[in-house]
């Protein structure tokens, strides 16, 4: 009788447990999973068929094209408690696109560079995802040749050029330039270990120390892609300071942590003769004038940068701001914008792990999407499985991401990481930046430069989006 009576309190604090876990999936999402995700401004170019678990892309889909699929899902029971994916099978190879748990209705597959010339036959498996028998609407871009195309890379933090285009920006190395706008110093605290966090000089010397680091990593780590030391510039404005500068242009911001305006103390690591062009303080007039030097000394065809629209960092929306500030006081209208999202609208966004595909992230708008996510067109940047490697120790290389990077030497802090660890790989919910963007592809929002010098698209590329967004 004591027997069965433990037995029966193991089987119900299991249930308990597993209750618990599939009610915090079903809570953590940001938004209502059960729902379309709607891009009302995406054409529709094709309709194919979903039959029997397969797909036949029309001829007239090119194999360079970006390829977006609107894909009618529904998560079974089993679904709710194991994160859901639909396994993606060609000639060329098996991909992997995940699904919310306990998610249901339309979702976009990215089939871009999937399929060949000889079989356009894709097939989709449901793991714990019900697929049906449906039409399938098409979304096609052709996707633009950026040989001989000169291509700028603008990370508002030291590791975002990495996270968003390292695997663009590698295989256009001899054409690419990579510029970090903040040194990164600000954030958590971050070696304990070596600096005294509740003494007032040790913590400023510890912030220092964090922003030279990964001044350091933003210059070295493009070497790894082959990028020319002429090329990578560290501009060594203030974490999480250009939003005030945004807000009160005339003013000398401070950094965060150091007490100081001097952005000299930072920017004096570049080596690019590029960089003695740069000039003035921490004030917004000399961001968009440095990055005005910039683009006039590079004179790129293609510029890589945040989305204001989906990317809530107010670093990361202020850097495209002051970019396009630049290109409007430049009267610059040659090539296109290539926008990306670090830390979209809710941090659930990419779901799954390295080597998933990256498709459009979870949406939703009753009126025209276009005034909330402004694009032309979308273009997916393929990333092989040897350039994934490349990627994810061009990310190893980053002192603030790499698994080891905090609190390393203290026994509390790596239980607890590594409780949390356990927790996202048995849910395959990855909170680091590693698992999240080391992707078999890199996802753009693509705008041409001459719709910064029209005031209504103008408008909408700089609208900057917030967690609302979603609902």
């Amino acid at each position: 009788m004591l027997l069965f009576t433990i037995l029966a309190v193991l089987v119900l604090g299991i249930m308990c447990f597993l209750m618990i876990i599939m009610r915090m999936h079903i809570k953590r999402f940001a938004y209502n999973v059960t729902q379309d995700y709607r891009y009302d401004c995406l054409p529709q170019h094709f309709v194919a068929r979903l039959e029997g678990g397969v797909i036949k892309l029309p001829q007239e889909v090119d194999i360079n094209d970006t390829v977006l699929a609107a894909v009618s899902v529904e998560t079974s029971l089993l679904g709710k408690w194991l994160l859901p994916y639909i396994k993606i099978e060609t000639r060329k190879g098996i991909w992997k696109h995940y699904i919310e748990f306990g998610g249901r209705g339309v979702r976009y597959l990215n089939f871009s560079d999937m399929f060949d010339a000889e079989s356009r036959e894709i097939s989709l498996w449901g793991r714990r995802v019900l697929l049906k028998n449906q039409e399938v609407r098409l979304t096609v871009y052709p996707r633009m040749s950026l040989d001989d195309k000169k291509i700028l890379v603008l990370a508002p933090h030291a590791d975002d050029a990495e996270l968003a285009a390292y695997g663009l920006y590698e295989k256009y190395a001899a054409n690419a330039m990579v510029v970090t706008v903040t040194a990164s110093e600000a954030g958590r605290f971050h070696y304990e270990n070596l600096f005294c966090k509740q003494c007032p000089t040790e913590t400023k010397e510890q912030y220092l120390e964090k922003g030279r680091m990964r001044v350091w990593n933003s210059l070295t780590v493009p070497l790894l892609a082959g990028v020319s030391s002429e090329n990578i510039l560290q501009l060594g404005f203030f974490d999480t300071t250009l939003k005030t500068l945004y807000n009160h242009p005339e003013r000398e911001i401070p950094s965060a942590k150091l007490e100081t305006a001097d952005v000299g103390i930072f920017r004096r690591a570049n080596k690019s003769v590029i960089s003695e062009g740069l000039h003035g303080g921490s004030n917004w007039h000399d961001l968009v004038d440095n990055m005005a030097y910039v683009i006039e000394s590079f004179r790129p065809d293609v510029i890589v940068t945040p989305s204001p629209n989906i990317d809530v960092h107010t670093d990361h929306q202020c850097t495209t701001i002051a970019a396009v500030e630049a290109l409007r006081k430049l009267n610059y209208t040659n090539g296109s914008l290539f926008l990306y999202t670090v830390h979209y609208l809710t941090d659930d966004y990419p779901l799954g792990n390295v080597g998933a595909a990256l498709s459009l992230p979870p949406f939703f708008s009753e009126e025209d999407s276009s005034d909330m996510l402004y694009f032309h067109s979308i273009y997916s940047h393929p990333v092989d499985k040897k350039t994934q490697n490349h990627k994810l120790l061009a990310l190893d290389a980053m002192n603030d991401i790499r698994p080891n990077a905090r609190n390393y030497m203290d026994w509390k802090y790596v239980l607890r990481k590594g409780l949390s660890l356990l927790y996202h790989d048995i849910t395959s919910i990855h909170v680091d930046l590693v698992n999240r963007f080391v992707r078999s592809n890199e996802f753009f929002y693509v705008v041409p430069v001459s719709d910064v010098h029209n005031q209504e698209t103008y408008q909408k590329i700089i609208s900057r989006g917030g967690k609302n967004h979603l609902h």
